[in-house]
């Protein structure tokens, strides 16, 4: 296997001991939406990468710019394990499900919380509306040079 192989990002499933890869623009476009920030460095050094390719590429990692602090919460069988916060508190990622229902929240007190702690949240635009989550966190990641 050869270097090039190794950091290939976009590696697929082994079928019959052959690996394979995404090699659709379409497919690997796709598959950017769960890379992380080496993986999406790795995908810009491939030679031949399709331009739709690379702008999902670099648009991921100006959205890994803005990611200021991560929540991890406790697994507890919800379908959120992550949230992704901007520097002003606004939840901005949801991993692995339920982003629709999350980004745009606004997490009160977001620069002081730490593992063990609830969360408490606004909706957005509403300043009365709010809630908090009945899961703990087990992380709290505070990103160093974030551009946010």
């Amino acid at each position: 296997m050869s270097t090039a192989d190794t950091m290939n990002p976009f590696k697929a499933a082994v079928h019959n001991g052959v690996q394979t890869y995404y090699g659709t623009a379409d497919d690997r476009v796709r598959s950017i939406e769960r890379f992380d920030r080496a993986q999406c460095e790795a995908a810009l050094k491939l030679p031949g990468l399709q331009k739709t390719v690379e702008q999902a590429a670099r648009r991921r990692l100006r959205y890994f710019d803005k990611v200021a602090t991560v929540l991890h919460f406790e697994d507890h069988g919800q379908d959120f394990l992550r949230w992704e916060l901007d520097a002003k508190g606004l939840v901005i990622g949801c991993e692995p499900f339920q982003g629709f229902v999350w980004k745009g929240k606004r997490v009160i007190g977001h620069e002081g919380l730490r593992p063990g702690d609830i969360v408490r949240y606004h909706s957005r635009g509403e300043s009365t509306s709010g809630g908090c989550i009945r899961y703990p966190l087990q992380d709290v990641e505070r990103m160093k040079g974030s551009a946010a």
